[in-house]
């Protein structure tokens, strides 16, 4: 993508004046013949606004007579001009006029005519306005899109396009907008004879849009708008250049929106954001697409396609229902027109076997099951990792999708680095150091005082794992401003002497209070991850200390049976400061701040209990894990009931029950808690409903490493350039299970290493290298290999979790058995071995 900014660069200024400058209009209002038979364009706003050329002015009082022959029936109530927008708009669309109605009549000759109007979207995400053709209501067909999770408190920047045919009897023709649930803004209008093929220059033409309109086309539309111009330049009056003139531009701007996808200069360039621009692009093909010629116009099979694809990728994101559904009916339209593609066939829900180098692994005998499995994942994964960095990764670490959701996109190549993978490491290293330095960062977290999960991205999905990554000292330093927030500005006392979050909505220099945004809640942990990862490496006394006041607090809460909560459950939020469970929300599990991710039912507990569990390492104070205990005793008592909640009560122990039994998160913190503690009496439960990496360390069948690696299988072998080339939001890309392909290599298996539990990591390794851990603890490490290279090769392993003192080093293979001394100074000691084609063992056992 950043091979081609130049030239979206050069297309942005070339099509930011979106409407035709070459539009006749009588100029004379006063003068009593008709119109002539043109092209009109309309440019309603303040006398005192900038006109575009070739418009006609059209001010609120410009009332209609016969002598003016149009003007307004319905007049506005007053003008508007969106300065702030100055780098979307043209002169024609920075301002216009508003009213509850608007009404509007020309007098002009008879014959096909279309409307095209340019209307803000305002503050609806979903249209209730009305049209109205000469008494006759035409519905409009716009795509509704889902609300903001968060009361819109702005008008939009963007605007709608209405695109409509009328025929005119006698001369004349009104139309009428009434804004229903809100005020009409229109920003301009034309209105534009049918475009009639009348001569072999418009035969040729025709031809050649024709062409440019089909899907998967490769005609470019600027060069086309360009030569269509060209002919409008030399023959003003002609209807047929002038409407395709108007279509193709319309055309040509959706598809450079849609090129624009998420990347940072984007935004500099048009001041809307990634959301914005790609709604902007929806509701302009809108325009193209409600008409009802709509399948033989020539740009339908173009226009359709860049719709499906924006609305496939925002429904990705919103999971909104008219997105998705939107897609899949264009998508659909397109695939029955052509069956055989295999684009269309992945995006309606086909799973296409992706062509891959992983296809011809060599399967090696004396391969255990486990290895070959875990082998093919990471081939395939680091083919998708590698194809971020290598063919989209900007020179300021950006992939694309905006920096805030790029971010999210490194929450499955831990894996990949922590076996070793060099690639994968220089493109997270680069955009973690880029996101460091990005404008919407400020001293180490979100400048602004968003909420927290929107906030805490930046630097949790990018800093605390490099402190494992590098041993630069300016990566630890980069934690520690969050671990000074915690401490100073994000919690603060309750009137019980107890720390808690003020807000869930914070920043790095502002904390907003105001409700029910008062309220702590499990998700306020994210922001901790940074200063968990600060508290593992540097065990600062001060940090420890605070941290294990903030999990006192939950314990408090999690133990508290207010609004009929069972006790150990973990609840939606707590107010600050008085510590009311849920604010004056009726139940204890529905937080109802804005965004549904932040109600119980959405992680259960996970988050905090893992806050909880991490604390418990660093302090020994097993009062903290009283939740996890209870909430398994809960578990035990009930579970007979099946895990589908929507039969229970809500909000009933039954109905908890079955939200546990099915959150993975919730057993990955468990799972955890079990290697940790080595406590047994939930066994039953565990190899039950516990991760299938702990459940071979529990029964030692391998047989469950091999499940556990078929939903990453699964993710990385189909459908590959939904992966990759396709992606528009890079936030859903996923690769599920990677997670367990984790703990297979590190010991540590909760999701997006949300708190460190790595028991070791590997550097400098191979591609050909499988590891799995099969104990861990303080005192010993037994990791077993193998390895896909004929030659001999050095592995580094740095080990986490086993104490200071002397080890004695034990490697084992079918051929011989090696033992050596070694010392471990640190967390983190780097340990040589080297690796043959065998299977091979590596046990490390405190002397």
């Amino acid at each position: 993508m950043r091979k081609i900014k130049s030239k979206i660069d050069w297309l942005l200024i070339t099509s930011v004046m979106l409407i035709l400058t070459i539009f006749q209009c009588q100029k004379n209002h006063n003068q009593r013949e008709p119109l002539s038979k043109s092209h009109y364009k309309f440019d309603p706003g303040s006398r005192n606004s900038g006109i575009q050329a070739g418009c006609c002015e059209l001010s609120i009082d410009h009332a209609y007579s016969k002598e003016s022959q149009f003007g307004w029936t319905m007049a506005p109530t007053s003008e508007f001009k969106r300065q702030e927008l100055r780098k979307s708009r043209s002169e024609f669309t920075i301002d216009g006029v508003q009213g509850d109605k608007l009404g509007f009549r020309a007098d002009i000759p008879s014959g096909k005519w279309w409307l095209t109007c340019w209307i803000e979207a305002g503050k609806e995400d979903s249209s209730t306005m009305h049209l109205f053709l000469d008494d006759e209501e035409i519905r409009l067909q716009w795509h509704p899109f889902r609300e903001p999770a968060e009361p819109r408190k702005n008008i939009q920047g963007i605007y709608r396009i209405l695109h409509v045919p009328f025929d005119v009897k006698d001369g004349h023709f009104e139309f009428i907008l009434h804004g229903n649930n809100d005020v009409v803004r229109l920003l301009g209008f034309s209105l534009t004879p049918d475009p009639v093929v009348k001569t072999d220059s418009h035969k040729a033409m025709a031809s050649i849009i024709e062409r440019a309109g089909t899907f998967n086309s490769r005609e470019n539309l600027i060069d086309l708008n360009n030569l269509i111009a060209a002919k409008v330049k030399t023959d003003p009056n002609d209807p047929f250049y002038q409407y395709w003139h108007q279509q193709i531009q319309l055309l040509a701007e959706a598809e450079i929106l849609l090129n624009y996808m998420g990347w940072e200069w984007a935004y500099e360039k048009t001041g809307l954001s990634i959301f914005s621009r790609y709604h902007q692009a929806v509701m302009i093909l809108d325009g193209l697409l409600n008409r009802p010629d709509v399948e033989t116009c020539p740009l339908y099979e173009r226009a359709l396609w860049m719709r499906a694809k924006l609305l496939y990728w925002l429904g990705e994101e919103r999971h909104g229902m008219h997105e998705i559904a939107g897609a899949q009916r264009d998508f659909t339209i397109l695939r029955k027109k052509y069956p055989d593609d295999q684009l269309l066939a992945m995006y309606t829900g086909e799973k296409i076997k992706s062509v891959s180098f992983c296809d011809n692994l060599l399967n090696i005998d004396g391969a255990p099951a486990w290895s070959r499995s875990q082998f093919e994942a990471l081939c395939r994964m680091r083919e998708i990792a590698h194809w971020w960095v290598n063919e989209r990764q900007a020179e300021n670490g950006e992939f694309g999708g905006k920096i805030g959701d790029d971010v999210e996109l490194l929450r499955w190549w831990s894996s990949l680095i922590l076996a070793g993978d060099q690639t994968a490491l220089r493109g997270w290293k680069k955009l973690a150091d880029e996101v460091w330095k990005n404008p919407k960062v400020y001293k180490g977290y979100s400048k602004y005082a968003l909420d927290v999960e929107h906030a805490s991205e930046f630097i949790s999905d990018t800093a605390p794992l490099m402190v494992l990554y590098s041993d630069d000292p300016v990566y630890e330093e980069r934690l520690s401003y969050s671990a000074d927030y915690f401490q100073s500005l994000w919690t603060g006392y309750t009137i019980y002497g107890n720390r808690l979050f003020k807000s869930a909505w914070f920043g790095s220099q502002s904390v907003d209070m105001d409700p029910p945004k008062n309220r702590d809640l499990e998700y306020n942990t994210r922001a901790l991850k940074a200063v968990r990862f600060l508290l593992w490496k540097s065990g600062n006394p001060k940090v420890l200390k605070t941290m294990h006041e903030y999990a006192k607090t939950w314990v408090r809460a999690a133990m508290d049976t207010a609004k009929s909560k069972p006790p150990g459950l973990i609840p939606g939020s707590i107010r600050f400061p008085d510590e009311a469970i849920n604010g004056d929300e009726p139940t204890w599990y529905k937080a109802n701040m804005y965004w549904d991710y932040f109600d119980w039912t959405a992680h259960t507990g996970s988050m905090m209990l893992d806050q909880l569990l991490f604390t418990f390492k660093m302090t020994q104070d097993s009062t903290l894990l009283e939740p996890i205990d209870k909430t398994l005793q809960f578990i035990k008592t009930y579970d007979f009931v099946s895990e589908h909640h929507s039969r229970y009560k809500t909000g009933s122990a039954e109905w908890a029950v079955s939200h546990l039994k099915n959150e993975s998160a919730f057993w990955q913190v468990v799972s955890q808690w079990r290697l940790m503690t080595s406590d047994n009496r939930y066994d039953d439960l565990l190899l039950k409903y516990g991760t299938d990496y702990l459940r071979f360390r529990l029964t030692g069948d391998e047989s469950f490493l091999v499940h556990g690696c078929k939903p990453v299988l699964e993710s990385v072998s189909y459908n590959r350039p939904l992966l990759t080339s396709e992606v528009l939001v890079t936030d859903r890309v996923y690769i599920r299970g990677a997670d367990h392909l984790k703990a297979m290599l590190t010991g540590d298996g909760v999701q997006e290493s949300s708190s460190p539990y790595f028991a070791v990591s590997y550097q400098d390794t191979r591609e050909t290298m499988t590891a799995l851990v099969k104990e861990s603890s303080t005192t010993k490490l037994h990791v077993q290999f193998f390895s896909y290279e004929h030659k001999t090769y050095p592995v580094k392993l740095r080990v986490w979790q086993l104490d200071p003192g002397d080890y004695l080093m034990t490697i084992q293979n079918k051929v011989e058995e090696t033992t050596r001394s070694i010392r471990i100074n640190s967390k983190g000691e780097r340990i040589v071995f080297d690796l043959a084609q065998l299977l091979c063992d590596v046990i490390i056992k405190k002397m």
